[in-house]
C-alpha cells in the first residue's frame, strides 16, 4: 500500500483557537486543516507565534483554561475536540502521544526514569510492575539509551540533554501510539545529538508505521525527516505539499522568504543573510486581507482586502499571487 492509500490517522478540519485575555480576545489559530496518514511524517513549520504548538495542544486537549476551541479533530473515527478530560485520557498516551520541547521541565524530577516510563504502561496497559519495568527497559534500548539497565534507576538531572530527550520519546512510545506529535524535539540539543534524535524518530516511524507531526521552525529538520510540510503564518496554513515540492519550488512568498533566510553550505559568507522585513501581525488585530501582506513584496489591493483561501488539491497555497516556478 502506498502512502497516499494509507488510512488517515489524524484528521483536523477548521480548527480555531481563541484566548480570552485582559486586553481582549487573541486569535492563535485560524481554520487550521491537516490530515496525517499512517506511516507519514508531516512537518509543521513557521516563525514563533505562528500557532504550530497551539494547534496540536488543542488536539490533545492541553490548552490553558482561557482558550476557546472550535472545529474538528478526529483520531481515526474518534472525535477529540470538546471531549472531557476523562474521555481524552482514553486516547492520550495510548493512541495519541506528544513529545514536548523541554525534557527537563517535562520529566518529573523526583521520580526515576524507570518509574516514569512504567507509570504510563501500568496505567494504560494494566500490567504488573515487574512487566512494566521490563517493558521500560526494552523501550530505553529501542531509543538507543546507552547502559539502559543503569539508566532505569537514575533521575532526570543525572542524564544529558540528549538522553533526557530519548527518555521522553520512550515515554511517548510506551503504549504504541498511532499518532506521535513531536514539538520542537531537538531545540535544546547540539547539532550532533539533533541528527541522532531525528534519525531515531525516522527509524521508529518506519518500524511502527506511526503517523507523525513534527513541529519545528527549522526547515532543515523538515527536509531530513518529513514526507510533507505545512507552512503556517499567523495561525493559518499558507502552503502545503511534499517536502520536495515546497522546498525546491515554494509558491507562497512567505515560504520563499523563509528559505532565502536559511544559511547555505555553499554560501561564500560575503554578505548578511536575507531577512524578512517587518513583524508578524498582532494576533489581537489581524488585518482583513492576507496576514502576510504588510511584509510581502507582491502585495496589492486584492491582498489587502480579501483573505486568500488555501486552494489546490495535493499542493495547496493560500495566496492571491502565488510564485510560478518551473
Amino acid at each position: 500500500m502506498s502512502q497516499d492509500e494509507a488510512p488517515v490517522a489524524l484528521d483536523i478540519e477548521q480548527l480555531s483557537v481563541m484566548f480570552d485575555t485582559p486586553d481582549g480576545p487573541l486569535s492563535a489559530v485560524n481554520d487550521f486543516a491537516l490530515e496525517i496518514r499512517r506511516g507519514e511524517c508531516v512537518g509543521v513549520v513557521g516563525e514563533s507565534g505562528a500557532g504550530k504548538s497551539q494547534s496540536f495542544l488543542a488536539v490533545m486537549g492541553l490548552l490553558a483554561a482561557n482558550a476557546r476551541v472550535s472545529g474538528q479533530a478526529r483520531l481515526g473515527t474518534e472525535p477529540l475536540i470538546g471531549r472531557s478530560i476523562a474521555e481524552l485520557n482514553q486516547f492520550r498516551g495510548v493512541k495519541l502521544s506528544m513529545i514536548f520541547q523541554d525534557p527537563m521541565t517535562s520529566l518529573t524530577p523526583h521520580m526515576t526514569v524507570g518509574e516514569q516510563i512504567a507509570e504510563s504502561i501500568i496505567h494504560h496497559l494494566k500490567i504488573s510492575a515487574d512487566a512494566a519495568r521490563a517493558r521500560a527497559l526494552a523501550l530505553l534500548e529501542q531509543v538507543q539509551v546507552t547502559d539502559a539497565p543503569r539508566r532505569l534507576d537514575q533521575y532526570p538531572h543525572e542524564l544529558s540533554g540528549g538522553m533526557r530527550q530519548r527518555v521522553m520519546i520512550a515515554i511517548a512510545l510506551a503504549c504504541d501510539p498511532e499518532v506521535l506529535i513531536a514539538d520542537e524535539p531537538t531545540t535544546a540539543l547540539d547539532v550532533t545529538i539533533q541528527a541522532q534524535i531525528l534519525a531515531l524518530l525516522a527509524k521508529l516511524k518506519r518500524e511502527r508505521g506511526m503517523a507523525m507531526a513534527l513541529i519545528t521552525h527549522d526547515l532543515g529538520v523538515v527536509a531530513g525527516i518529513a514526507d510533507r510540510v505545512a507552512v503556517m503564518y499567523a495561525g493559518r496554513v499558507v502552503e502545503l505539499g511534499t517536502v520536495h515540492e515546497v522546498l525546491k519550488a515554494p509558491k507562497h512568498p512567505y515560504t520563499a522568504a523563509l528559505l532565502a533566510s536559511m544559511p547555505r553550505i555553499d554560501d561564500t559568507g560575503t554578505g548578511p543573510l536575507p531577512a524578512i522585513g517587518g513583524q508578524p501581525p498582532n494576533p489581537r488585530r489581524l488585518p482583513p486581507g492576507c496576514a502576510f501582506g504588510p511584509r510581502c513584496e507582491r502585495v496589492d489591493e486584492t491582498c489587502r482586502a480579501a483573505r486568500p483561501a488555501l486552494a489546490g488539491h495535493d499542493r495547496r497555497v493560500a495566496c492571491h499571487h502565488p510564485l510560478e516556478r518551473p
